[in-house]
């Protein structure tokens, strides 16, 4: 019996492939319209992270497995290495629909925070991590985790344990080389307990790189869902700049298959590379579009 060619067999597989990824697409936003991602535009680098990863295929079904075992809230060691955070957080949730504790070895900006003794020279703060309000506080195997809402800016604490009530509080800040991202979260969680205003959200990305991922997302929505790349350009930048001739030399084209293949890199791991937000990594990551 001779054998279907092998050209036949490829296309059917990828096929399979594609109906498969496109079952599993995301139907939360409509990638053709900016108002649908507004709210992308005022999101911290960690809120980006999520979004990618709540992308990735091989996180929801993940999700999924755990979900119908019945193991969602119970913290994972393994879960925490491979995809980056403490609890696995729902991915048909977005960034600000649900809290994501991510692990301090993945986001530089966690604080650890100790017990302490009050100085004779200044006076301690009074800080109960425990009753300030919007904050959400979970135990895991290595201490508890707080994720805090303050000052308009989100801040994310790690305590060995909890400090007694009215006892003075420290942050570890070790002299290495996330030095510099974890004294700048202290320094905005010291302005957000002080109520003083920040002349700038140091935690927030600048307007043109936040504009870069939220046009990347929605190419990455648009691939997830079977289009190709014209299509996926006519919805991004409008069909009237989309030329009926010479579409394989444009430079929207190529400017388009940037952005596709930038939502791939980040939603397969490259999420990490945000939430550490190295200058060098993230510019490799985000190519000028």
């Amino acid at each position: 019996m001779i054998g279907q060619p092998e050209i036949v067999v490829n296309y059917r597989a990828a096929l399979a492939r594609l109906e498969v990824w496109e079952s599993d697409a995301m139907s939360e936003f409509d990638w053709r319209s900016p108002t649908a991602y507004k709210k992308m535009l005022n999101a911290e680098a960690a809120d980006f992270a999520w979004e990618y990863l709540r992308r990735n295929r091989d996180y929801r079904e993940d999700y999924r497995n755990r979900q119908n075992i019945g193991s969602i809230a119970a913290a994972d060691p393994t879960f925490r290495q491979q995809w980056g955070f403490l609890f696995a957080a729902d991915p048909d949730q977005a960034f600000d629909a649900q809290t994501i504790f991510w692990a301090p070895e993945v986001l530089p900006t966690v604080l650890r925070v100790g017990c302490g003794r009050a100085a004779a020279y200044s006076r301690p703060y009074d800080v109960d991590v425990g009753e300030l309000s919007g904050a959400d506080l979970r135990r895991a195997p290595d201490g508890w985790h707080a994720v805090l809402r303050l000052g308009g800016m989100t801040h994310r604490l790690w305590l060995q344990r909890l400090p007694a009530k009215r006892a003075p509080i420290i942050l570890e800040l070790p002299l290495d080389t996330d030095f510099d991202l974890q004294s700048r979260a202290a320094y905005r969680l010291w302005s957000a307990i002080a109520k003083r205003t920040l002349a700038e959200s140091h935690s927030s990305l600048p307007l043109r790189r936040r504009q870069r991922l939220t046009l990347a997302i929605r190419a990455l929505d648009g691939r997830i869902e079977g289009n190709s790349y014209r299509t996926i350009a006519e919805g991004l930048f409008g069909a009237s700049r989309i030329p009926q001739q010479s579409w394989k030399t444009h430079d929207l084209r190529n400017r388009t298959i940037r952005l596709v293949q930038t939502g791939l890199s980040l939603m397969r791991g490259g999420y990490r590379a945000l939430l550490r937000r190295r200058h060098g990594a993230m510019e490799s990551t985000l190519r000028a579009e």
